[in-house]
């Protein structure tokens, strides 16, 4: 499986970077032709070797490996903005954008050394963490959080046959980088809301 988490990490760096380049405003200001070709022109890049490594691979090495949660949301922001169509309701996002960085505050503290609780170690395959995990995927389907609840079985699904070479579960479902971004996406609506409401 050595190649496969290889070529899965690397894909993830060359999304994550490629949904960003797209998402510049000169970028999406050009004709739809110019945009696939700059489009081309930036995975071409991307994929190029630089001293042995490509840039795909260098991102890699500052992010690591993205969480499986972390490629839906980029695939999500790619398609939305290369056809303009949302595939996501914006309250199935917020709800999803709320579960992480709630579970960000809570995860990574413990984590840092904060308590004597480790959650880390669940996911080596507990098996109540793997129902509570369960459970709180139904009740996000249930609660019309179909984003969650697909981000959450994809997660197990790739843990499940070890598509990462991480064998924990935590590593396919949350990152550092998805945490900030929740946490900087649900300030940004705050904000846009508080300035909306205060012009009442």
């Amino acid at each position: 499986m050595q190649l496969d988490t290889d070529l899965t990490g690397l894909c993830g760096a060359t999304l994550a970077v490629f949904a960003l380049l797209v998402r510049i405003p000169r970028v999406q200001a050009l004709p739809p032709m110019q945009r696939m070709a700059a489009s081309a022109a930036a995975l071409a890049l991307l994929s190029l070797p630089v001293w042995g490594l490509s840039l795909a691979g260098v991102v890699r090495g500052i992010t690591g490996d993205l969480s499986v949660l972390t490629l839906v949301f980029l695939l999500l922001a790619l398609v939305r903005t290369l056809s303009g169509r949302a595939m996501v309701e914006d309250t199935d996002r917020l709800q999803t954008l709320r579960a992480i960085a709630t579970a960000a505050a809570l995860f990574y503290p413990f984590v840092l050394g904060f308590s004597m609780f480790d959650p880390y170690r669940l996911g080596y395959g507990n098996l109540w963490f793997m129902l509570a995990l369960l459970g709180f995927a139904g009740w996000s389907a249930l609660r019309h959080s179909m984003l969650l609840a697909l981000g959450i079985a994809l997660a197990v699904a790739a843990w499940s046959i070890g598509w990462y070479e991480s064998p924990n579960l935590w590593d396919y479902l949350i990152d550092p980088w998805l945490g900030i971004y929740a946490v900087s996406a649900l300030v940004r609506q705050w904000w846009k809301q508080w300035r909306e409401a205060s012009r009442v």
